[in-house]
């Protein structure tokens, strides 16, 4: 073999290699790329990010494309090497052959391309995007032959047809919130605020409302100074009004509308009539969802609604701030009694009144309570656990804890003991 030859053909291998490295740096690009970021760069007006988002729209064609190219250049890599070695060295050749270009393939082609394509996935998928959408178009014929192959062998096997399903989903976001906290990018309140809105589409405003027995409302035939007084013990910027009971609500009034109202009439000597500052109470049934009901609040300019049941009876009470409240916690201003709503022990229990919510208390103390029950309460969760109203001083294990009965009102559950049961350990995360 003369000199040219030989310099000839190690350029060759080393020109294979390169193709080797590129086909498997590229392959780990983008696989490991991340969607939200692309989407961003794409929406910054980068023509790269956009052909690599183009590209995993179908991720079938480009691993044909990737896998094709790499045993291309990696079996005539190995072709040219063995015959080099064996001019070389004769028979002995072979296994000289075989090792080196296991060791360049696996350093040079494979971990050492590999790993530069996972520390900077992004920025090397869009390098790579132009010559990546040339090589699909060219080897097209091929990669789709590999593809009918690949299929039929798939419904062979009885594993279906292709997937339609996106590849980016709901529960990337929520893993992806996950990681965020893992790895400090954000705080474990973020965390919980970004988990609350997500969640927003599942639940009913039945499971975010203000119960009726909670409820501050007005009986429209008590005399004026009475509503007066009334109004101005409480704490909340809007009252239902009712008429005959407090089941048959006729409005809505806005405080500041009844004080300005009360104020013009004391001084022009005129009678006062509630019903003429009332706004048109608005019904919200109790399994609309919630994040529906948040888009229906704005586009109605409404903050209240009075939630029903299917049989047009009053419910509770649904807020704007009740959804807020879901997402960023519980909001107090300067004129609400603030009241401990829990107590944590030394011994590691929790003292929580029985109608603290069980979404609340899974996100306060990361318990891992069911919370996707017919209950959404803590005294509802004993009940419906001991199908019947537990007794003060009685003790129910349940998902790994004992919840200890404090207090009762009448037949409602008031004050409740939470702890651990030995051996679990709530998760922190």
């Amino acid at each position: 073999m003369d000199v040219s030859s030989f310099y000839t053909q190690l350029i060759g291998i080393g020109a294979l290699m390169v193709g080797s490295a590129f086909f498997s740096s590229s392959e780990t690009a983008l696989m490991a790329s991340s969607k939200p970021k692309l989407h961003t760069y794409e929406k910054q007006g980068k023509k790269a990010a956009k052909r690599v988002a183009h590209m995993l729209e179908d991720p079938e064609t480009l691993l044909a494309t990737l896998l094709l190219g790499n045993n291309l250049v990696n079996i005539a890599a190995s072709a040219l090497a063995t015959k080099v070695m064996l001019d070389m060295f004769g028979a002995a050749g072979l296994a000289y052959a075989t090792l080196g270009m296991t060791f360049l393939v696996l350093i040079f082609a494979e971990v050492l391309p590999k790993t530069l394509a996972a520390r900077y996935p992004e920025a090397m998928a869009m390098f790579y995007s132009l010559p990546l959408v040339i090589l699909i178009k060219v080897l097209n014929p091929f990669t789709k032959l590999i593809s009918i192959i690949t299929r039929a062998m798939i419904f062979a096997m009885g594993l279906g047809g292709r997937s339609h399903e996106p590849n980016f989903g709901e529960d990337d976001v929520r893993g992806a919130i996950g990681l965020g906290l893992h790895h400090g990018v954000l705080e474990k309140s973020e965390r919980r605020m970004l988990d609350s809105i997500l969640e927003l589409d599942i639940l009913t405003v039945e499971e975010v409302m203000t119960h009726r027995s909670q409820i501050n409302s007005l009986d429209i035939s008590l005399p004026n100074e009475k509503l007066f007084d009334m109004v101005s013990l409480s704490t909340h910027s809007r009252l239902p009004v009712w008429e005959d009971n407090p089941d048959n609500i006729i409005g809505i009034i806005h405080v500041k509308d009844f004080y300005r109202a009360y104020k013009e009439c004391q001084q022009s000597k005129q009678k006062f009539d509630i019903r003429n500052i009332m706004q048109a109470p608005y019904f919200v049934p109790e399994q609309a969802i919630v994040s529906d009901q948040l888009l229906e609040f704005r586009r109605q300019r409404k903050h209240m609604g009075l939630v029903i049941d299917e049989y047009g009876d009053i419910m509770g009470v649904i807020t704007l701030e009740d959804i807020l409240e879901e997402i960023v916690g519980e909001i107090e201003d300067e004129h609400d009694e603030i009241r401990p709503t829990f107590i944590r022990q030394k011994d590691g229990s929790v003292i929580l009144p029985g109608s603290f919510p069980l979404r609340d208390a899974n996100r306060e103390f990361d318990w891992h309570l069911p919370d996707d029950e017919e209950s959404v309460t803590v005294g509802g969760l004993l009940i419906e656990n001991a199908e019947r109203i537990p007794e003060v001083g009685e003790k129910l294990y349940i998902e790994g804890y004992v919840f200890e009965v404090m207090a009762k009102r009448r037949q409602a559950i008031t004050r409740v003991k939470v702890s651990p049961r030995k051996g679990h350990v709530a998760d922190d995360e």
